[in-house]
């Protein structure tokens, strides 16, 4: 009798938990989230509102030539540079000016020949180019002039200046974002990163 009352209660206790187990409810949970990215973009414009055409090179002259790189209001924050291409005859007018001068710096040409007021550094040097640069990024709004006025120094000879000759400065400018490359620790080490990450292909002047 103590076995059979021992068997049922057994069954009826798996019963129990037959019915208990089947009818658990898990406290569960989900979530999900979608992140939106804004698009961000560098713009930039170049303006020149002193240049007068058709200026003359003459000894001694001072021409008014300010390149204005200005990065957009909607623009992200962006390291600009600038790249000075010279004609031929533009080149060899330098050049000749250069060894008249006894100076093979091109730096020391440049501040004879440019006056500005920011002093961008030559980041790379073609045959017949300079790439300049600042040294801080500019937000949006800023702008930067890079130099204000050519000036044909008082050493230079009419026999230098070809009567036919073509001289013209072509300037593009170029900006990159400073997002992912600025260093308030290193500001040079920085302008050097963006300017390699534009220009491959140059060759960085330190």
């Amino acid at each position: 009798m103590k076995k059979k009352t021992l068997a049922m209660l057994l069954a009826v206790c798996l019963m129990a938990t037959a019915v208990i187990g089947g009818s658990l409810a898990y406290f569960t949970d989900t979530d999900a989230k979608t992140n939106t990215f804004t698009v961000g973009k560098v713009d930039i414009t170049l303006v020149e509102d002193k240049w007068v055409e058709d200026s003359k090179i003459i000894p001694g002259a001072t021409i008014d030539k300010n390149p204005t790189i200005t990065v957009a209001e909607d623009s992200e924050t962006a390291y600009t540079f600038m790249k000075v291409e010279l004609s031929q005859d533009f080149v060899a007018l330098l050049t000749e000016y250069a060894e008249a001068e006894g100076t093979a710096n091109p730096a020391a040409v440049i501040e004879a020949w440019f006056t500005t007021s920011t002093s961008p550094k030559i980041m790379a040097l073609g045959t017949d180019y300079v790439i300049l640069g600042v040294l801080s990024p500019k937000a949006a709004g800023e702008s930067v002039t890079y130099f204000d006025q050519v000036k044909v120094p008082a050493e230079v000879t009419q026999e230098m200046i070809k009567a036919d000759g073509v001289y013209t400065i072509e300037i593009t400018a170029y900006a990159i974002q400073a997002e992912g490359f600025y260093d308030e620790a290193d500001k040079q080490a920085s302008r050097q990163a963006a300017f390699k990450a534009l220009f491959p292909d140059e060759t960085l002047i330190p």
